[in-house]
């Protein structure tokens, strides 16, 4: 299982690879970055582009986004919605489907308290994938963090789908 976790923004926009379905180990991390001044639809282009060359590195099987949570603005949270779209479209022509998670979702599944701070989040990302130092930028640390949430999501949505098969 090769999980592509996101942390998505069209200003930066971070991605972490990890690998396993129980063991994780870190593949990589980073953060697509767009210039402000350039229109959305240029700024959204350049994300896909990313993201494609992330499926064409890498055999991606899953692929997991942080679900808009708070935004300052209204416009902040449509350009970002506008970034998750543009995740499952990508993912989509890979054939690979797209699970969302709420913020404090995350933060329960990677340092067991869903009001972690960001510094937590960071320290227990760290210690999961057995990193010297926390990721950087925080976006890619963020993705490590929502990728990390799928994994060890994983046995339960299958025996979700199980039990709704029935």
């Amino acid at each position: 299982m090769l999980t592509l976790g996101i942390d998505p923004g069209t200003a930066r926009f971070g991605f972490g690879l990890v690998e396993g379905d129980r063991n994780t180990h870190h593949v990589t991390h980073g953060c697509l970055t767009t210039p402000a001044g350039q229109p959305l639809g240029i700024r959204l282009a350049r994300i896909r582009d990313g993201l494609q060359r992330l499926f064409e590195r890498h055999a991606v099987t899953d692929v997991a986004v942080e679900r808009l949570g708070y935004a300052r603005r209204l416009t902040s949270a449509v350009d970002v919605s506008h970034a998750i779209a543009v995740a499952h479209l990508v993912a989509a022509d890979h054939g690979v489907t797209v699970e969302e998670y709420a913020p404090p979702e995350i933060k329960l599944a990677v340092t067991g308290y869903g009001g972690a701070d960001k510094a937590s989040v960071q320290e227990m990302v760290r210690r999961f994938l057995e990193l010297e130092r926390p990721p950087r930028p925080d976006h890619a640390s963020d993705a490590l963090a929502v990728a990390i949430c799928h994994v060890n999501s994983y046995e339960s949505r299958a025996l979700e789908r199980k039990v709704g098969a029935r």
